[in-house]
C-alpha cells in the first residue's frame, strides 16, 4: 500500500566545510519550505564535532519525494562539493519502479517496509 515516505540521510562534512554545510542546509530548507509544499517534515541536523550531516524529510507519497529531488536537483548536486553520502534509508511502501530508478542502485541506500504501528499522516491534505 502506498503512503508516505521517511527518508533519512546521514552525510559526512568534509574537513574545514562546516560553515558552507551549514550555510547551505539554512538556504536549501528556506528553499524546500518556499517551493514544495507538499514536504511534511523537512529538517537538517548537524553534529559540529563529527562533522555530520542528517537530513530527515517525510513526504506523503513517492512523488512527492521525486519531486524534491527535481527541484532541488542543483542545490543538491552542489553539496557533494562538502559532503560525502554515508548512507541513505528510505522508510515506507515505495513501489519497485521507484526504488529502482530513483534511489536504486547505489550501495548505500537501503528501504525498508513498515512492520507494525500506523500513520496519521495518510490521508493528510497536502
Amino acid at each position: 500500500m502506498p503512503g508516505p515516505i521517511v527518508f533519512l540521510g546521514t552525510h559526512r562534512i568534509h574537513e574545514g566545510k562546516l560553515d558552507v554545510a551549514k550555510q547551505a542546509s539554512a538556504e536549501l530548507a528556506q528553499f524546500v519550505r518556499d517551493n514544495h509544499p507538499r514536504v511534511l517534515h523537512f529538517e537538517i541536523y548537524i553534529d559540529d564535532e563529527a562533522r555530520e550531516m542528517t537530513v530527515i524529510q517525510v513526504h506523503p507519497d513517492e512523488e512527492s519525494l521525486m519531486l524534491h529531488m527535481q527541484l532541488a536537483g542543483d542545490r543538491l548536486a552542489r553539496a557533494y562539493e562538502f559532503l560525502d553520502t554515508v548512507a541513505v534509508r528510505m522508510f515506507g511502501n515505495p513501489s519497485e519502479p521507484f526504488k529502482e530508478t530513483t534511489m536504486g542502485g547505489r550501495a548505500n541506500v537501503s528501504f525498508e517496509r513498515p512492520y507494525a504501528g500506523f500513520s496519521r499522516l495518510v490521508g493528510v491534505a497536502v
